[in-house]
């Protein structure tokens, strides 16, 4: 069943909570609400999410694809509502000057960092789950990996050698 632009907006705005620092927080729950239902497809989540990161921007901005493919532009369109709220919200609250809020959010920064380094571990499991990669696939996440943390690789080289291997690859078969 395709979601509302009200369910597009609250699914986004929840995982904006999660997406300080990046929209990786939005990965886990945009796969949670939409992908394991089958809402949305894996391949074209994981399509969009790639695509991206061709981009300049926040990692977020992946969410009006994934708008887009529920709801056409409309869908898009609520989709950056929802995941801009928790920052409109979140400015509004420190700009009205509530110091008293500062100690409250010193003591969840730490903890914080460890739930989105979850959310982080399962969105990534469970898209590799649900695409299924056999061990071609496998290793060339390896080398990704490797590339990306050791040799800090610039991730836009990343995901055009990606698009070029996977054009060669089809065209072999």
């Amino acid at each position: 069943m395709t979601p509302s632009l009200a369910e597009i907006v609250v699914v986004t705005a929840l995982g904006g909570v999660a997406a300080f620092g990046g929209g990786n927080g939005l990965v886990a729950v945009i796969q949670h609400q939409w992908v394991r239902t089958g809402v949305l497809d894996p391949q074209a989540f994981a399509w969009v999410f790639a695509t991206s990161y061709l981009f300049p921007g926040p990692r977020a901005g992946f969410v009006a694809g994934v708008g887009y493919l529920l709801r056409g532009v409309w869908g898009a369109g609520a989709a950056l509502v929802g995941v801009c709220l928790p920052a409109w919200v979140t400015s509004a609250v420190v700009h009205r000057g509530l110091r008293w809020a500062e100690p409250a959010v010193r003591s969840v920064s730490v903890p914080a960092a460890f739930v989105v380094a979850g959310l982080v571990a399962s969105a990534a499991w469970d898209l590799a789950d649900s695409l299924r990669p056999g061990a071609a696939e496998v290793a060339a996440i390896l080398v990704a990996t490797w590339l990306a943390g050791a040799r800090d690789t610039e991730p836009l080289w990343l995901v055009l050698g990606a698009a070029a291997l996977g054009l060669a690859t089809a065209a072999v078969r």
